[in-house]
């Protein structure tokens, strides 16, 4: 597709006063501004017969820009939205084709163009159309809550054909056999910590366009097909509020001729509203605070816990039980945040203080260190299942999930228990200088935090065994990786 040579000019005639004209070269987006309060055409001239389809595709961060394949915009013929496209399939003897950007700000919008000629061995995206409101809709639909987004997508149909011949093919959206030869995969491709510029937004979404760019520069998440009746054309996703996300989704067509693929309209998303920042900020001050004081705390555990048995103990259990009484008041009560973290903090003091009494009048070494392998162990299982480990099918079901992710927990205490010093400096060391990298994790707005939060959100919702996880490993996250294992292995002895 992109191999071709055509000698194509894109002409946006801009229909006011001021009369414009921009050059832009298919198959090469660019950014351009749109006039406020105007109506601009986009022309695509001498199209070959070996082109099938042309996608238009336009995206503003903040903006809702319409596109339209008619001078006027009409139900089934036009899509508004900030990261909208439309596709248009050629006649036989189709030569032209014009798509119409309207604006209705008053000040001028930068937005960045994109137009796709796709000949007629490539997929045609979202060509099975049920719901969306174009004929043909290669655009994905994003909503989203605090800890999940949902992305929702139309049905591809095969390949069309080269309009050479006398007809284009007819459309096999019924036919089971066609179907079964396309397959979706979804992929996704972060930003890097809580960047909410546009510059971010355009230089990210410019790497998930094509189908080449997506499997280059993104992130694969999951895969699907439209074999069974019952299966729904969406994904559900992790989310992050104020972590930008770029989703697009590429089809494959298995042919006798080979494999060709096409990818569908990015969608880029910041599960917040960009219009009140300050809704963008995952973590406040309270948080910052808190990753400070955790902080302070994880030094002395890194490397004074094992020397102060009894206060390293302490922390242990209380982080322990922070994370038994958190999940348990969040499943069975209707408070607020607020109160459950307080009663989480007043429940989980008491009960720190009563394990630790307990080995006072005990004195059994190994007893006192188990809630201390078991909290190691709880952060090692949160870190396998935020791998693509986690998202095994077979984890979908809450009691797989649960006895996996249980048995991740005792995998330190079972193996290391019988000797006990061992314990309890590796898991006074690991989770120490876990809570150290917390303080520029937080501060940088990076994804080590989520390797615990994913999990309390599965023991805090029921329904989340069905998310997919995933989450931001760029280089902040890479350097602070490092930072965690060299301070495990300057633990005392």
């Amino acid at each position: 597709m992109l191999g071709l040579s055509f000698k194509f000019v894109v002409l946006i005639d801009l229909l006011t006063t001021a009369f414009s004209v921009i050059e832009v070269k298919p198959n090469q987006p660019a950014v351009v501004n749109i006039k406020g309060q105007s109506n601009n055409s986009i022309v695509l001239r001498n199209v070959s017969v070996d082109i099938s389809y042309v996608t238009f595709q336009v995206h503003s961060q903040t903006k809702n820009i319409t596109l339209s394949s008619t001078p006027k915009p009409v139900v089934g013929k036009s899509v508004t939205g900030v990261d909208v496209g439309i596709v248009t399939i050629l006649e036989t003897n189709q030569t032209e084709v014009t798509c119409y950007i309207l604006s209705n700000y008053s000040e001028d919008v930068q937005i960045h163009l994109a137009i796709y000629l796709m000949s007629g061995n490539i997929p045609v995206v979202g060509g099975c159309n049920l719901e969306f409101s174009l004929e043909t809709d290669a655009n994905l639909l994003v909503s989203y809550t605090s800890t999940r987004d949902l992305i929702e997508f139309q049905w591809s149909n095969i390949p069309l054909g080269s309009r050479s011949t006398s007809r284009i093919i007819t459309p096999q959206c019924e036919d089971q056999f066609y179907q079964d030869t396309l397959e979706y995969s979804v992929y996704v491709k972060y930003l890097s910590g809580n960047d909410l510029s546009t510059a971010g937004y355009f230089s990210a979404l410019q790497q998930m366009l094509t189908a080449e760019d997506v499997m280059a520069n993104g992130i694969q998440l999951a895969s699907t097909n439209n074999k069974a009746s019952s299966q729904k054309p969406e994904f559900l996703i992790a989310s992050y509020p104020g972590t930008g996300a770029v989703y697009n989704m590429v089809v494959k067509v298995t042919t006798p001729a080979g494999v060709t693929m096409a990818a569908y309209f990015p969608q880029v998303t910041y599960s917040c509203n960009l219009q009140q920042r300050d809704s963008c900020h995952m973590y406040g001050i309270f948080w910052k605070i808190s990753a400070v004081v955790l902080g302070i705390v994880g030094l002395f555990l890194n490397f004074l816990g094992h020397r102060f048995f009894r206060t390293g103990n302490f922390i242990c259990a209380f982080l322990g039980f922070c994370i038994v009484f958190y999940s348990v008041l969040t499943l069975s009560s209707d408070q607020s945040d607020t109160v459950v973290l307080i009663l989480t903090a007043v429940l989980s003091v008491v009960c720190a203080a009563l394990w630790l009494g307990m080995f006072e009048f005990i004195g059994a070494a190994a007893i006192s260190v188990l809630l201390t392998g078991l909290v190691a162990g709880y952060l090692i299982s949160s870190i396998v299942f935020y791998t693509k480990f986690g998202n095994l099918s077979y984890w979908h079901k809450p009691f797989n999930y649960g006895m996996a992710f249980t048995c991740g927990v005792l995998a330190i205490p079972v193996f290391i228990l019988a000797y006990t010093k061992v314990l309890n400096i590796v898991s006074c060391s690991f989770i120490g200088s876990y809570l150290v990298i917390l303080v520029p994790d937080i501060f940088l707005h990076s994804g080590m935090k989520y390797f615990v939060v994913n999990s309390l959100r599965h023991s805090t919702d029921v329904d989340y065994v069905s998310v997919i996880n995933t989450g931001p490993f760029l280089v902040t996250e890479i350097i602070l990786s490092c930072v965690w294992c060299l301070l495990c292995v300057l633990f005392q002895r």
